[in-house]
């Protein structure tokens, strides 16, 4: 799995690097490889989390570019492919295994607070 995700977000990142819109057409490119992804990931939360953890192997590699990671995260979720258990179980996580979590956390923690209050939202509409 983090060849896979490695091997789609350095290629989607490349091909859409110098682009006039490149978060749109990063966008663009991960909705095409959304089927690859999904066949591997989806109902699979702890193989998501794997994924999650290099994505931010990837970025920690190029320094975490500037909102890189949480454009990602966003991209990602808004699709479909990592939801938003393994993106709570990522953050969650305690490992050294993985370079670059305390930078990742710094990148995505507004988004990352924005998903706990959406999810706690839903869970008191569905008590409700």
């Amino acid at each position: 799995i983090s060849a896979l995700v490695t091997v789609v977000v350095k290629f989607i990142s490349q091909e859409a690097s110098g682009a006039e819109k490149c978060q749109e057409r990063e966008k663009a490119l991960l909705e095409k490889y959304k089927p690859v992804l999904n066949a591997f990931l989806n109902n699979h939360t702890d193989l998501q989390v794997v994924a999650v953890y290099a994505l931010q192997t990837y970025c920690f590699s190029l320094e975490f570019p500037k909102g890189m990671l949480r454009r990602w995260f966003i991209n990602l979720y808004d699709l479909d492919v990592i939801e938003e258990d393994a993106f709570l179980k990522w953050c969650e996580d305690i490992t050294d295994a993985y370079p670059g979590k305390r930078e990742a956390l710094f990148q995505v923690n507004t988004w990352l607070t924005w998903l706990e209050t959406v999810s706690s939202e839903e869970e008191d509409e569905e008590d409700a």
